[in-house]
């Protein structure tokens, strides 16, 4: 039996395992997911380097060990590369190689969206593993204006360096609302057992539509606020089935093609 699992902290809240068992299930094939609790660093370090010795065939990283988990990979695909950021690990005859399912997941999950008129500016709020990856495949889709606002302002300034594009000051996370076609939160603010994102945005223009990547709750008061005002919104279910099938197929060979219901069946979820 081969082993897979998620690691991040906190991880509780995650639908990873339940979605890949759904497809293990399905597919007959002998492996289980779980999720493990990454802690800190230091035991992360540790994680990576035993698991191999478990059987395990490689785990999905989230918050917020995907940028420690490219460091810690003997080798990268040019999309890991590309974001500085692994979120797909895979244990192949005794190396780490790390890989990055995000671009291509956020890609799929906006396009599902239909958006019309087609966005033309975002503002992303947060810095962490997750924002250079939405980054690159918004700037595939063709956006031409991209801002970025962390509570680190560090973070930003260093991310909107490296992808040109322009940092916003924490302080400043709501003003100008009025020019943004898309609202993205990349943060674990307002993730169950989290604080709330505090953050205004009664100014977006009816058109923009408003995405939050958390899953658990399915629907952030972010979202409910936006909603409420009649933008579209989205929440980070999409985005986690679309990047989950390349990891999948990765690990077992066999690529799963049924999004759309394995997002219906994780909405239906507790």
């Amino acid at each position: 039996m081969r082993h897979v699992a998620v690691i991040g902290h906190p991880i509780g809240q995650s639908k990873s395992p339940a979605l890949h068992s759904r497809w293990i299930k399905a597919h007959g094939v002998e492996a289980d997911y779980t999720a493990i609790d990454g802690k800190d660093e230091d035991n992360f370090r540790e994680l990576i380097r035993t698991l191999p010795e478990k059987g395990y065939a490689g785990v999905n990283v989230t918050i917020p060990f995907k940028q420690l988990a490219f460091e810690l990979c003997d080798e990268l695909t040019e999309r890991a590369e590309s974001v500085g950021a692994a979120n797909l690990l895979i244990f192949r005859d005794g190396k780490v190689i790390g890989d990055n399912t995000d671009i291509a997941g956020f890609s799929a999950a906006l396009s599902s969206m239909a958006l019309d008129p087609a966005p033309r500016s975002a503002r992303i709020i947060g810095a962490g593993g997750a924002a250079p990856a939405i980054i690159v495949a918004l700037k595939e889709a063709g956006l031409e204006r991209i801002e970025i606002t962390n509570r680190t302002a560090s973070k930003a300034i260093e991310l909107a360096e490296r992808f040109d594009i322009k940092p916003i000051g924490w302080a400043a996370r709501d003003t100008k609302l009025g020019e943004i076609d898309l609202l993205i939160n990349t943060t674990s603010l307002g993730m169950e057992g989290q604080p709330p994102l505090d953050m205004f945005v009664g100014s977006l223009p009816p058109h923009a539509a408003v995405i939050d990547i958390i899953t658990t709750p399915r629907e952030t008061d972010l979202l409910i606020g936006a909603r409420e005002r009649g933008q579209k919104t989205m929440n980070g279910l999409p985005m986690l089935v679309h990047q989950a099938v390349p990891s999948f197929e990765a690990w077992f060979g066999i690529r799963p093609d049924d999004e759309p219901v394995a997002i219906e069946f994780l909405e239906g979820l507790k």
